[in-house]
């Protein structure tokens, strides 16, 4: 078994380093320290049923936000704000965390909206 923990830890390791980008965390009071790590930024197509002739509406995925445990160690509550771009080497962007996605062992995976301004 610690074989295995030691290749999915360098495997998220290198998905970080691949994809991800900077970013600070800021949870709502009192625990508002904001903390700096790095995010995995992505959207996920919706594979719901659509009723029959609603193909051409407009449908947009979810926007999803990986943080590694290791940098985050709690669950980030709703209304915690993220700054980190779309991309790498893209402009800073203020997200709102709006839910749960999924946890696993390695990763909190969060569904974000951007903030409106």
């Amino acid at each position: 078994m610690a074989n295995f923990d030691t290749a999915r830890t360098a495997a998220v390791g290198a998905n970080f380093g691949v994809y991800g980008v900077p970013a600070t965390v800021t949870r709502p009071a009192p625990d508002n320290a904001p903390v700096t790590c790095t995010v995995i930024n992505r959207v996920e197509q919706l594979q719901e049923r659509r009723p029959f002739g609603g193909d051409f509406q407009k449908r947009e995925g979810r926007r999803v936000m990986s943080f590694r445990k290791s940098e985050i160690a709690t669950q980030l509550p709703r209304g915690t704000t993220v700054v980190a771009p779309e991309r790498k080497g893209g402009a800073d962007k203020t997200w709102v965390i709006d839910s749960v996605d999924r946890v696993d062992a390695y990763c909190w995976h969060m569904v974000v909206t951007l903030a409106v301004s």
